[in-house]
């Protein structure tokens, strides 16, 4: 059956809205869509080019003459010269959709129209069935960006094959985390006070990797620290007394010249990664064969809530965006005892 057209309609207004909404009915089944504009003029220029399609006659569709290969290649320069997307980012795409362009026979595709829905949806099972739901989450999206982006700037009049495509969200693991007195098994194991107070400073601030390490003396005043973190935000963070006592033990050594908290790890590019695994190991702590700077953070949270402490307090201690993160990624820690939680 075909599609009939209703004029279009402000469905908005009595929440404030002037968009016009156009009606699509096909059967017997009405579908309103955003017109995007508030101009009556354009609304109704949209329903008698939607009233004269029905009756155009039909057109054989025209290959696009777009090779994949030729596609891939302008939308990486677009994400890279005009979005200005970080290198990684932009590294990480190209992995992705040479990824995706290597599954077909070169000879079996001449034109990117000739992808449908039906071979991505082979493609989704064939490789994206091996792999981890955040990581299959994560090529369905690039892929999804690529195909629209193509289709619009080249005038290619097709459907986004990979719009139907999913996969179940995962269910989050719990993080792992090592304990108090893990962490400070970590710190004690590290060969010198720099790299001892660099540690604490995750474990018992969660601060990052990278916030630790580029911190300067003057962020460190007043009883706590002064750092932009992730998102351009400015953040202050409390130093607990067992924190304080670390750093002021560092600090007798390091002195008060102005700088750099820590002169010599700044100066450190490789082998990051190793040095905290050789160290976890040294210490003897759980999970040591899979540390990493960041389980530190984690612990951060985790020992608080263990500890009691409020969701909401944890929540801003890490700087969270909403408590919802916070939850979602801890939660499994907080007190499971309702029976105690009840009483008023």
């Amino acid at each position: 059956m075909s599609e009939t057209y209703l004029l279009p309609q402000q469905r908005n207004k009595s929440k404030g809205s002037e968009v016009f909404y156009g009606g699509i009915v096909k059967n017997g089944v009405t579908k309103w869509v955003s017109l995007k504009t508030t101009d009556k003029k354009l609304a109704m220029d949209w329903f008698a080019k939607m009233q004269a399609s029905r009756y155009a006659p039909p057109s054989e569709a025209q290959p696009s003459r777009l090779k994949l290969c030729d596609a891939i290649e302008a939308y990486l320069a677009d994400v890279e010269k005009v979005r200005r997307r970080a290198l990684g980012t932009v590294k990480e795409y190209k992995k992705h959709l040479q990824c995706f362009s290597s599954w077909f026979d070169p000879k079996s595709i001449a034109d990117i129209s000739e992808i449908t829905p039906r071979i991505c949806s082979e493609y989704a099972r064939d490789s994206l069935a091996k792999m981890a739901g955040s990581s299959a989450k994560g090529r369905i999206i690039i892929l999804r960006s690529f195909f629209r982006w193509t289709a619009k700037i080249h005038g290619i009049n097709m459907q986004n094959p990979f719009t139907e495509i999913s996969v179940s969200k995962p269910k989050p693991e719990p993080r792992k985390f090592w304990t108090v007195e893990e962490c400070e098994k970590i710190i004690e194991a590290a060969k010198d006070e720099e790299s001892k107070c660099w540690f604490a400073l995750m474990a018992f601030a969660g601060l990052r990797r990278e916030e630790a390490r580029w911190l300067k003396m003057e962020n460190i005043a007043d009883g706590k620290i002064s750092l932009v973190g992730k998102g351009s935000k400015l953040a202050k963070i409390p130093i607990s007394n067992r924190l304080k006592e670390r750093l002021n033990q560092y600090l007798i050594l390091r002195g008060d010249e102005p700088g750099y908290l820590f002169p010599t790890l700044i100066k450190l590019s490789k082998n990051l990664e190793l040095k905290i695994r050789t160290t976890a190991l040294k210490a003897g702590v759980s999970n040591a064969d899979t540390a990493h700077y960041h389980r530190f953070r984690h612990s951060f949270a985790s020992n608080l809530l263990r500890m009691g402490r409020s969701i909401k307090a944890v929540q801003m201690l890490m700087r969270h965006e909403n408590v919802t993160l916070t939850l979602n990624t801890y939660g499994h820690l907080l007190p499971s005892d309702l029976e105690k939680e009840v009483e008023l």
